[in-house]
């Protein structure tokens, strides 16, 4: 197995790694396999064709708020999409064509994509969509040092740490 920059073995990796000592336990899990969708709608602007249905369940969250997954589905249509944050998705079910800057991409059940935040895009759903999707937001680090210590002192006073 190897590290993100898929050049170095993580055996060698994991000298450099820094040890942080949680206070409890912080693995959060989640399943591909729910069902139990709620209703995000699209934006009415965005749709272009049909009325794609669009359903989605939040699985898990780091503590940040950063980074964060879960499934989304969607009933046939097409439709403009503009990212919010960086999305890395995989495709569970089905298939959808999405189109940017002149280029056309066919994503079925197995295939990744990952879009950049700001992008936009025109997906086309022929049927059915089911993906599991990635979300990164990036924001200011000093806002986020300063969040952190803030909640910190707060969870401290309140003698939750």
């Amino acid at each position: 197995m190897t590290n993100s920059n898929f050049e170095t073995p993580l055996s060698q990796a994991g000298g450099n790694l820094k040890i942080i000592n949680f206070p409890g336990p912080v693995i959060q899990t989640g399943s591909t396999t729910r069902i139990d969708f709620g209703s995000t709608p699209l934006d009415p602007s965005w749709i272009m064709e049909g009325t794609p249905a669009a359903r989605s369940i939040p699985l898990l969250r780091a503590e940040d708020g950063n980074f964060s997954c879960g499934l989304w589905d969607c009933q046939a249509g097409k439709f403009k999409f503009i990212y919010s944050c960086d999305e890395l998705v995989h495709i569970l079910e089905g298939e959808v064509i999405v189109e940017e800057n002149g280029a056309v991409y066919t994503l079925r059940a197995g295939d990744v994509a990952l879009f950049p935040e700001g992008l936009v895009t025109y997906w086309t759903v022929p049927k059915y969509v089911r993906k599991f999707a990635i979300f990164r937001s990036v924001r200011e680090p000093l806002i986020d040092r300063v969040y952190m210590k803030l909640k910190k002192k707060l969870l401290k006073a309140l003698g939750k740490k």
